[in-house]
């Protein structure tokens, strides 16, 4: 009886753990693979012409996006040869963790209207590339790089005046990016996560009591899952790093705010000084 007890408490002993890791990898990949909304409408909805652009991350990830170019038909009539000789400002929009860059697409009309050229980046694990999985904007900084450089690369955008904007783990995301690239000249952001911690209780745990005592565990799991170090997330730490850069910055608790309502005159309005977008102005556009 004794050699039976010590067999199960050895047996229990030896999977216990595995149970409780494999536990942790199965939360930690459903967690970080969300299936975001279906994308029932795109730039059109908004007035505005768009091109799906394809492009790779700077770790070689399929990436594509939404670009909506300053340039229509009636600037085409206003401006005629000036188009060809004048560069125009461009900024990147990031939508949040389990979203898709229709959350962004209220931002177009407005941005659009003031002069931008826009890229609306579908993250990692949208898209083109299904298995990636997404990290709460830590390899995501890799992707808005890429869309950085993208709209950087395209002839009638003035590669000197590109800013990001993002909501949640997507300004997490442009936050990290701004950091590694100073030529960034302008950063707006709204709810971005505070922590690595606080992204594992919202979406691996999902704000549940009882795995609480997982939470060392899962983030273990995720740094090791994705080769990533959790401290480099994290809201207040990388904010600071940026004071020095023309930073926007919402902290509401809704990331609707962003995109509607009275915050979008503000955004306009930081666009105008920090990506000097007046310029339309002095070629004949209308506002």
């Amino acid at each position: 009886m004794v050699r039976i007890l010590f067999r199960a408490a050895a047996s229990w002993a030896i999977l216990l753990p595995l149970c409780t890791a494999a536990f942790a990898i199965g939360l930690v990949t459903r967690g970080t693979r969300p299936v975001a909304p279906p994308a029932l409408l795109d730039p059109l909805s908004q007035g505005c012409y768009f091109d799906t652009v394809s492009f790779t991350s700077i770790d070689g990830t399929p990436l594509n996006g939404w670009f909506v170019p300053v340039v229509d038909a009636r600037r085409v009539l206003i401006e005629k040869e000036k188009l060809l000789r004048w560069k125009r400002p461009g900024i990147v929009l990031v939508h949040d963790f389990g979203q898709s860059p229709q959350q962004m697409l209220q931002l177009v009309r407005p941005l659009h209207d003031e002069g931008l050229n826009i890229l609306l980046l579908a993250v990692r694990g949208l898209g083109t590339e299904k298995a990636a999985g997404q990290t709460f904007g830590i390899r995501e900084a890799d992707d808005v790089a890429a869309a950085v450089a993208q709209m950087r690369n395209t002839p009638f955008v003035d590669p000197k005046r590109v800013g990001v904007c993002g909501i949640g783990s997507g300004a997490n995301a442009i936050l990290l990016a701004a950091k590694r690239d100073p030529s960034i000249c302008g950063i707006i952001i709204a709810n971005p996560l505070t922590s690595c911690d606080a992204a594992i209780t919202r979406f691996i745990a999902h704000d549940d009591a009882h795995l609480q005592w997982m939470q060392p565990l899962l983030r273990w799991t995720f740094e090791l899952t994705y080769g990533v170090d959790s401290d480099e997330l994290g809201y207040p730490k990388n904010s600071v790093a940026l004071r020095s850069r023309p930073m926007l910055t919402f902290v509401d608790g809704d990331p609707l705010t962003l995109v509607i309502g009275e915050h979008q005159q503000k955004i306009r309005e930081f666009c105008r000084t920090t990506l000097q977008t007046r310029e339309r102005i002095m070629l004949g556009s209308s506002r």
